[in-house]
């Protein structure tokens, strides 16, 4: 089962996000009508306007099926994560460790990102990325399930990003079920990363890195000695499929937003290896598998799109 108490917490610090998220929105929002826009009344605009947002019947409907069907699958990816490593125990973490090895040129990744990982402040901040993941994760569902034209590109994004969780974060995970570099010594395969998490304890003595309190409580809840767990699996990196699942979309819908979430999924994919999340094949490896699932997605729609969907 889930490790619940993590979840809780986790909601709070996402409620907390989307609170000051959303408190900065309506005072950008009014500053936009009272000075730039010069409304005599811009309080009452901004009540209308989300008024009419939240009014509207066609996007209440799209907004209910979508997140319906996204709040299902989560719930049950929370139960199968756990289940990864007890269906199929780690086996590929040498082999990946290995591949890594080849692909850099004879050195681990984090060896060739020493001097971010030699910095607590760059650390730090790349876990504050990291960690805003979950954030942007929401809101990129959120904004495609209340979009008022149920538009090919808003399937093309829903079936994506489910079809990313379950094949790659369920069926990829457990056919190349590996722990990552931050478990690597835990689970005796020797001090490849040893190094590393010694930097990132440094670094947590001057700066919280909230990455190596959370990778405690996900071994705890893998080894039994707290109820419940979020479970272990490196192979492949959701954060980093997720990150470019979301730039693909952001991509169709602006250039700007494209632009910004491509940055946002380079940060995530160097915090990945910087953090000792996962490998740097677990990352590339991703990057591949949510391109080739957006492309399919989207081909497979262009044939068979729903009767009604607008293109």
């Amino acid at each position: 089962m889930p490790d619940f108490g993590v979840l809780e917490d986790y909601s709070q610090y996402l409620l907390f996000a989307f609170w000051i998220g959303g408190c900065a929105f309506a005072l950008g929002s009014l500053f936009h009508l009272a000075l730039i826009k010069r409304d005599p009344e811009p309080l009452g605009t901004f009540l209308r306007s989300i008024g009419g947002v939240f009014g509207d019947a066609e996007r209440n409907a799209n907004s209910l099926n979508g997140l319906a069907a996204c709040i299902a699958l989560i719930s049950a990816f929370g139960v199968l994560k756990g289940a990864v490593a007890i269906l199929s125990p780690f086996a590929w973490d040498h082999a990946l460790a290995q591949a890594d090895r080849v692909l850099h040129f004879g050195r681990a990744p984090h060896e060739w990102l020493w001097f971010i990982v030699q910095s607590p402040l760059a650390v730090r901040s790349f876990n504050l990325a990291y960690n805003s993941w979950f954030v942007v994760l929401i809101a990129s569902v959120f904004i495609a399930c209340i979009t008022r034209r149920d538009t090919k590109l808003r399937h093309q994004f829903l079936m994506s990003f489910m079809l990313v969780w379950i094949l790659a974060g369920f069926f990829l995970a457990m056919g190349l079920s590996s722990a990552g570099p931050c478990f690597y010594e835990r689970l005796g395969l020797g001090s490849d990363y040893h190094s590393l998490m010694q930097a990132l304890a440094a670094a947590d003595r001057i700066y919280p890195i909230w990455a190596l309190s959370t990778q405690d409580i996900v071994w705890s809840g893998y080894i039994g000695a707290t109820p419940g767990s979020l479970g272990i699996s490196a192979f492949p990196s959701m954060h980093v499929a997720m990150a470019v699942l979301f730039a693909l979309y952001a991509t169709r819908r602006s250039w700007l937003a494209g632009l910004l979430m491509w940055a946002f999924a380079a940060i995530i994919m160097v915090g990945s290896v910087v953090l000792g999340w996962h490998y740097a094949v677990d990352g590339y490896a991703s990057v591949l598998i949510s391109i080739a699932i957006w492309k399919a997605c989207g081909y497979f729609l262009g044939k068979f799109a729903p009767e009604g969907v607008a293109a």
